[in-house]
């Protein structure tokens, strides 16, 4: 073959690889979004719930004096421990579903970055994570800057037999580094389970809790609760076909938001409002509706509020950004404090050492494990700029191209023969080039090195005090937020969508060209 064939032949195989990621996340986008014509949108996710319960289920009991924290506990609006609510923090958890990838890791940071809770500790988000569509190293980035990874399954299946959800845990841990001891919870696809999903998360024998099931603060407030008793609500969304017992999990509820007139909103990603503008809500609604659901809970049993999201609604929505950006700015500039925003795995942990506010600054549960960075450390492949140079793992990522699946990743521990799957979710031929994170993570603050299979000790950052007013750029209550009047988002990302429509165009430039097939 001649030489200028062979190079024409690795330059195109050069530029499908360069282009499949791209291809990868757009079109795990438009299938989120709805772009296209038939394609539901991302509020479709929900499956057909029409309403959260508004009642307790027929015949359910709990005997406070036999449930006892924190193996047991019964749903109770009142805090633990007897405590007063006007003397207990207020917990705001924020959660994303579905996939982490190139398309929305800046949606995902915008909402995740530059904000401190009152003990120091920056701001801890909750990702229900499916393994399609996700690039592992981006993963564990949120991972090592201190948000919790959860389970979604891998394909992002409603009422999923044990293999999506075992799967996702093994390919989670040996692609993005997470510890199986430390990821504990999870939501079902669509919000769709029945009795079966709930066995085999106990079969599973290393989950916590889950949060699939709506509840209409308004009509049924309660605290998390386990399931030693069944659910507290009627199901929506999903069956509880009797028996539907299994102690020792936790049922994290998902908050329904509430209109200012009362009547329901959503659970997930904020609806229209009453009279507000048609289509989909501006800023102002959305972060009206926040503060509305914030002061219902704030002046009354302070239940933690939920904020449910998918990333890749704002890429097409940038408002949703704009409005919860401006209600956290709202929070910390009005004086609140006693508000911290934490993942569902510290919020569970407070609850079995629940304490007051003054005495919360100083709670292991609420406390952090701040990013290995510092001058002078070594570099490994941990999703964290160790060093402090300004790029994260150089030189350690592997790049994983897939071209019969189309698919691609990045990873810190070497690229399998193929895409994790429900069958061979770590499909490594013979053993890993690389060592796997173990299940438990490395004790004293350490960090794991997949090249010497070691816990290394690292120089970490230091906990920041919260400032003043802790603000993160994007104004408390203006209509158009900050100065530039982006609502505090980077130029970067307050440009994605265009960004994401110049890469569907470049697609389809490749696609006539012949680069991608």
């Amino acid at each position: 073959m001649p030489e200028q064939h062979k190079q024409h032949r690795h330059t195109r195989r050069q530029q499908r690889s360069a282009l499949a990621p791209l291809a990868l996340a757009v079109g795990a986008l438009c299938a989120y979004v709805g772009m296209g014509a038939g394609i539901p949108s991302v509020h479709a996710q929900l499956g057909p719930i029409a309403s959260a319960p508004t009642t307790v289920t027929a015949g359910y009991a709990c005997d406070a004096a036999s449930c006892k924290p924190p193996a047991c506990q019964c749903p109770s609006r009142n805090p633990p421990n007897g405590l007063d609510p006007k003397k207990i923090p207020q917990f705001i958890t924020l959660t994303f579903d579905d996939s982490i990838n190139s398309v929305l890791i800046d949606q995902i940071r915008n909402y995740t970055s530059a904000y401190t809770n009152p003990n120091g500790c920056p701001l801890a988000a909750t990702f229900f994570l499916s393994t399609q569509y996700t690039d592992f190293w981006l993963a564990q980035q949120m991972y090592g800057a201190g948000h919790e990874i959860a389970v979604h399954t891998i394909n992002h299946i409603g009422d999923p037999p044990l293999g999506e959800i075992t799967g996702a845990v093994a390919a989670i841990s040996a692609f993005s580094g997470v510890p199986v001891s430390k990821i504990t919870g999870f939501r079902t696809p669509f919000l769709r389970y029945t009795r079966k999903t709930f066995e085999n998360l106990q079969t599973a024998k290393t989950f916590l809790y889950d949060s699939s099931m709506p509840l209409d603060y308004s009509a049924t407030q309660t605290w998390p609760y386990t399931l030693d008793n069944g659910p507290y609500t009627s199901c929506s969304g999903g069956t509880c076909e009797l028996p539907f017992r299994f102690p020792g999990l936790w049922e994290i509820p998902m908050y329904t938001l509430r209109n200012a007139d009362g009547s329901e909103n959503a659970v997930m990603d904020p609806n229209p409002v009453p009279g507000g503008t048609p289509g989909m809500p501006n800023a102002d609604e959305i972060f009206n509706t926040y503060k509305t659901n914030f002061l219902n809970r704030y002046n009354s049993h302070r239940l933690p509020m939920g904020i449910y999201l998918h990333a890749a609604v704002s890429v097409t929505q940038p408002a949703h950004i704009t409005g919860v950006r401006r209600f956290m700015d709202w929070i910390r500039s009005s004086g609140y404090s006693d508000v911290y925003w934490v993942s569902n795995q510290q919020l569970l942990a407070w609850m079995a050492n629940a304490t007051d506010v003054e005495a919360s600054l100083k709670n292991p549960a609420l406390d952090c494990l701040m990013p290995a960075t510092a001058p002078g450390n070594q570099e490994v492949c941990d999703g964290v700029d160790n060093n402090g140079d300004g790029v994260i793992d150089e030189g350690l990522v592997a790049n994983c191209y897939y071209a019969n699946l189309a698919a691609s990743f990045s990873t810190c521990f070497g690229c399998p023969t193929t895409v994790p799957n429900v069958s061979n979710p770590v499909p490594f031929n013979g053993a890993p080039p690389l060592r796997p994170v173990p299940a438990t993570a490395c004790a004293n603050g350490g960090t794991w090195n997949p090249a010497t299979g070691l816990c290394v000790a690292l120089t970490r950052a230091a906990k920041p005090a919260p400032p003043a007013a802790n603000k993160t750029g994007s104004g408390a209550g203006g209509a158009t937020g900050g100065p530039s009047g982006n609502g505090g988002l980077s130029a970067k990302s307050s440009s994605l969508s265009s960004a994401v429509t110049a890469g569907i165009a470049i697609l389809v430039a490749a696609i006539v060209a012949g680069y991608v097939h």
